[in-house]
């Protein structure tokens, strides 16, 4: 009996053998899902078929347990330092702003921010300690969704509606040419608001997978996942943040140096380094979510995806955390030279907000 063609459910014939070749294809009677179907691969140890959202188990052996386990250890490691560094931006918040402290917008962008990587750190140790996956284990996949919809439907929106809100009241330093941005940018802060729904199905459908057993319907639930993903991630970083950024940087530049103080010139630095640390981890994710889309035969080692494409997150909110924590700038009191004593220099807060 030829089993070749029941074992390679998920279109990998071309490119890997049957069970990825970590397994044995052995017979056994058709199912419910699998009239056809009349295979199964008994993966060698270490190897699995069922993973996140896509659950291949006796269709495939594609995923390694400790190549996936320590990576997610790796992932751990980063969530930790994002948290860390954001309760740092916290800690300068509160020591600049003082009473006022609770009130600012922004700094509830950066508690949330130290709650995702709470969120996603405990995530990455339960994966690296019981070697499971989203379609594996119902904890995982609660707290991966979570994880997910916290940072896309909610996160990621904050922090671009906060460094938007930056440029709106910065935007009077270029005349003009700001004003327009000005416009611009509440005109995407609009639109960006009816993108959030679409973190919604990204994530609702992983536990939605995680019940339903049907290995048919997960090739529903992969493409409705990035496609959501693709839309948020290609819309935010590539529409939003980067042409803003990237916009608001060369009026920066042009003012004349006399012109500039401390808080121009913090700017300048800011938007430098988010333009480079957007830029390199929002192409590189929007990237992976199109080949993921687009290319059936990637959609059961979306597993992997997941695990490699998360840490971009990283210092994409370690940047956002630095954009939006307040700045403390120092300006000589007129008249006055600036010197060591207190007495002779002002002290300024701003704040972005």
């Amino acid at each position: 009996m030829n089993l070749t063609a029941s074992c390679d459910y998920f279109m990998r014939g071309s490119i890997a053998a049957e069970c990825s070749g970590h397994g044995s294809c052995v017979a056994e009677a058709p199912n419910e899902f699998m009239k056809n179907e009349v295979g199964k691969c008994v993966c060698e140890a270490g190897w699995r078929g069922d993973g996140d959202l896509m659950n291949a188990a006796g269709l495939d052996c594609h995923i390694n347990d400790d190549t996936l386990a320590y990576w997610w250890l790796g992932n751990a490691f980063g969530f930790i330092f994002q948290t860390l560094f954001s309760l740092y931006c916290l800690h300068s918040a509160w020591t600049i702003q003082g009473k006022a402290f609770m009130s600012k917008k922004s700094n509830k962008s950066i508690l949330l921010a130290v709650f995702f990587g709470v969120v996603r750190a405990i995530d990455a140790f339960l994966r690296f300690a019981l070697k499971k996956h989203a379609g594996n284990s119902l904890v995982i996949c609660i707290i991966h969704s979570l994880g997910g919809y916290i940072f896309w439907g909610h996160l990621a929106c904050l922090f671009c509606e906060q460094f938007l809100n930056i440029v709106i009241k910065q935007a009077k330093l270029g005349g003009v040419q700001g004003e327009q941005m000005k416009k611009k940018c509440e005109k995407m802060h609009k639109v960006m608001k009816l993108m959030l729904p679409m973190a919604v199905p990204a994530y609702g459908f992983i536990i939605v997978g995680y019940f339903d057993k049907n290995p048919s319907h997960h090739k529903v639930y992969s493409v409705i996942y990035y496609v959501a993903h693709c839309i948020l991630s290609f819309f935010l970083v590539n529409i939003v943040a980067l042409p803003v950024a990237k916009a608001f940087y060369v009026i920066l530049l042009s003012m004349p140096e006399e012109s500039q103080d401390d808080k121009t010139k913090a700017l300048q630095e800011k938007m430098k380094i988010f333009i480079r640390e957007v830029g390199n981890a929002g192409h590189f994710n929007t990237l992976c979510t199109i080949a993921f889309m687009v290319f059936p035969f990637l959609w059961d080692c979306q597993t992997y995806q997941i695990a490699f494409a998360w840490p971009s997150a990283i210092p994409i909110l370690c940047v956002a955390a630095f954009i939006v924590k307040p700045t403390q700038s120092r300006k000589v009191a007129p008249g006055r030279r600036a010197t060591t004593g207190h007495t002779d220099v002002t002290t300024t807060t701003t704040t972005s907000e």
